[in-house]
């Protein structure tokens, strides 16, 4: 559980970060894990710390490539621009949106059929129930042996009558019946087709969301961060951004969010550079709702949890910091900035590589 106590406050909280080099976010986290204490990292290894030793032998690695003369015949990919892969996203997107249509077509299809056969049933007791009544009523009124007739006060060709009557409605009844059973059946194989089907497409879309995440990593990756004229904001950031709302909701009702203004704030610096996000809990500057903070935290949590994958550098929320350059595992106290605003009580600012 996130913690709210200020009374240890840390010095390195209050930053703001350069503009990003030529190379990828990658790169530029591995050189702020050289600057760690090798012995800080070893001794109290956690989440953070371990991708950072990690992603520091990646990038290493990728630092120094092969000659050309120690893979013979081998001829470099040239690497995908940012639009070529913005472009594939929004395809797969589209792809995706329509897998995710026809899934919960096959559901509704799944869902349909259940229901078929639930009121199928009841239709079957139903008729069993008046079979039975049926039955209970001919042996009641003398109705199932003529011959008896002789023995009661009811006329002869009356018993006879009444017994025709039951007998011809009992075995109306069975046919009904038998009918009912027949349309069960098949309402039964219907719903488990359907849902042969929902699960099939579940392992399509479970695919295409993995080739979706591999992309969404490629953009996060992409050494050309450019601002954009549309939006003044990375790709990487516009990802996130989309990738929050798409997740959370745009928050209308709580602010919104905002993301590139030309101003930065008390020293946070990404803003103007089109690298930072601040989504919204309150609207008003006031202290938000326990539904409201909590919202905030899934979001906090989830930038974290996606930080590896997106390019996200930190995240300040409710007067604390998660930042990835310092291998953190858990949230950091702040100096006091002021105000609900500044202090980060109303809304979530994320910042990117």
């Amino acid at each position: 559980m996130q913690s709210d106590d200020l009374s240890r406050v840390d010095d390195y909280a209050d930053f703001w970060a350069p503009d990003p080099a030529s190379r990828t976010w990658r790169e530029a986290l591995a050189d702020c894990a050289d600057a760690l204490p090798a012995l800080r990292a070893l001794s109290r290894p956690g989440r953070g710390r371990v991708a950072v030793v990690a992603l520091s032998l990646l990038t290493a690695t990728a630092a120094f490539p092969l000659p050309a003369s120690a893979a013979p015949g081998f001829t470099p990919r040239e690497p995908e621009s940012m639009s070529e892969l913005q472009s594939r996203a929004e395809s797969m997107t589209e792809e995706y949106n329509g897998e995710l249509r026809d899934m919960e077509a096959v559901l509704e299809e799944a869902e349909r059929a259940q229901e078929r056969a639930e009121a199928t049933s009841e239709d079957v007791e139903e008729a069993q129930g008046q079979v039975r009544s049926l039955a209970v009523a001919t042996y009641t009124s003398s109705g199932i042996a003529p011959s008896m007739s002789l023995f009661v006060e009811a006329e002869p060709d009356e018993v006879i009558d009444r017994a025709i009557i039951i007998d011809y409605l009992s075995s109306t009844n069975q046919e009904k019946i038998d009918q009912l059973d027949q349309a069960h059946s098949r309402d039964e194989v219907a719903q488990e087709n359907a849902e042969e089907r929902l699960a099939e497409a579940q392992e399509d879309l479970d695919e295409l969301e993995d080739r979706r995440m591999d992309v969404r990593r490629l953009i996060a990756d992409h050494p050309e961060q450019p601002m954009q004229p549309h939006n003044n904001l990375t790709p990487r950031t516009e990802q996130m951004r989309d990738l929050v709302v798409q997740e959370f909701g745009p928050g209308d009702d709580v602010g919104g969010y905002g993301c590139y203004r030309a101003v930065g704030g008390w020293v946070v610096g990404e803003h103007p550079k089109g690298r930072a996000c601040d989504f919204m809990v309150d609207a008003n500057g006031s202290m938000p709702s326990q539904e409201q903070v909590d919202r905030g935290w899934a979001i906090s949590e989830w930038a974290r949890d996606n930080a590896d994958d997106l390019g996200i550098m930190y995240v300040i929320y409710r007067q604390q910091i998660w930042d990835v350059r310092r291998g953190d595992t858990d949230w950091r106290p702040m100096a006091d900035r002021g105000s609900i605003t500044e202090n980060h009580f109303d809304h979530v600012h994320i910042s990117m590589f």
